[in-house]
């Protein structure tokens, strides 16, 4: 991996933020203030995950972990106490608030409901080993037909509300995993919440979960979705489902800051789950996990406000030729010089072994990685 302490415009450079050996890192989620940026995960021991029944996401011994960059993204400084921070401009996992602070969504493992959290001064709290953090959390209760809601992105749409979406499970489905793509509105900065919306059904073969969301003018909103096929038998699955983990993305849009939805359409684009960021110059980047070989994190460019993806700006961020599925939850912001830095988690260790099909041989080690790079490097697409 390339090490450096500054990068050239048309170029990027790779950093390792938190990799050590023996322990398990996943789904950073991107805090820029006006001081320095945060990257906020959870960090766990793999022997232990290993020795219990229970998948390594759920974060069953997990520490949350903070890492702090005050020089754009090249060097950071990892501790598991909050950090004192400035005032919050950009967070990929919530949204910015007037006062300086972040409204975010959470739901802590064997909770039977899910929580929105104000922070201000210290942020990136989550809740772990069944444990709130220290900030005030607000029970989320109205989730419409949908008996849960499982949060994953945010944003702030034209009207001034927040739009936060997650997927849920579906009642009378074709399985209790059988899911789809799931909004809740706040109009009072996050203090309350309230069902919204829900992506068309329009497969019983296979639903949709974590989106990524855009927000345009005049009510635009725009929604990639990932396509959720754990209810489906291997041999039932598309084919070009049936190796590595997921399927092609779905897109949708909405023209009424989010409270109806075209039918969603089927994107040239493989992976899961996607992350959208629009660029200073009005360009739009997605990226996302490829997770299945050559397992990676890529990215892609629109410059028609995601009504289409110029494929030939398709790039590889980092790919781990050993490696399997689990690897990826790209998020990412831009900075005040142009660079877009993009947070992930990956392989920290060549001993993962792919089996071909949706679990790994076993847990293997990951770390927090961070990708430096602009739009330039970006439209030259691959060599």
């Amino acid at each position: 991996m390339k090490i450096a302490s500054h990068r050239s415009k048309g170029e990027k450079v790779d950093i390792a933020v938190c990799a050590p050996p023996g322990f398990f890192a996943n789904n950073p989620q991107v805090i820029r203030t006006n001081r320095e940026i945060v990257l906020a995960y959870g960090m766990q021991q793999v022997d232990k995950v290993q020795a219990i029944k229970t998948h390594q996401h759920w974060q069953p011994f997990g520490v949350l972990t903070w890492s702090v960059s005050t020089d754009g993204g090249f060097t950071w400084r990892t501790t598991d106490r909050a950090p004192d921070v400035g005032r919050v401009l950009d967070c990929s996992y919530g949204e910015p608030l007037r006062d300086g602070g972040m409204v975010t969504i959470s739901f802590p493992r064997t909770f039977l409901t899910t929580y929105a959290f104000l922070q201000k001064g210290q942020v990136g709290m989550m809740p772990y080993n069944n444990q709130l953090p220290a900030r005030k959390a607000i029970p989320l209760t109205d989730f419409g037909p949908f008996g849960c809601f499982w949060f994953h992105s945010m944003i702030r749409t034209t009207d001034g509300a927040l739009l936060a979406a997650g997927y849920s499970s579906v009642p009378g489905g074709p399985s209790s995993d059988y899911c789809t793509t799931t909004f809740l509105r706040s109009g009072d900065a996050g203090r309350s919440w309230k069902f919204f919306s829900h992506a068309p059904l329009i497969s019983k073969t296979f639903g949709f979960s974590e989106s990524g969301l855009l927000a345009g003018p005049k009510g635009r909103v725009l929604a990639v979705l990932r396509t959720d096929l754990d209810f489906v038998p291997i041999l039932k699955r598309p084919k070009d489902a049936r190796v590595g983990y997921g399927w092609f993305l779905f897109q949708m849009e909405s023209l009424d800051n989010g409270r109806t939805w075209s039918r969603p359409v089927k994107l040239p684009i493989w992976g899961h789950p996607p992350y959208l960021l629009r660029l200073k110059s009005g360009t739009v980047v997605m990226v996302y996990g490829h997770r299945r070989p050559p397992f990676s994190v890529r990215a892609i460019l629109s410059r028609d406000n995601g009504k289409t993806w110029d494929l030939k700006t398709l790039r590889t961020l980092r790919e781990w030729k050993t490696g399997a599925y689990d690897i990826g939850y790209p998020q990412a912001t831009q900075l005040a010089d142009g660079t877009i830095l993009c947070a992930y988690y990956g392989y920290s260790t060549p001993a993962a072994v792919d089996t071909g099909i949706l679990q790994p041989a076993g847990i293997a080690p990951t770390g927090i990685f961070v990708s430096l790079f602009d739009e330039e490097w970006l439209a030259k697409g691959e060599s």
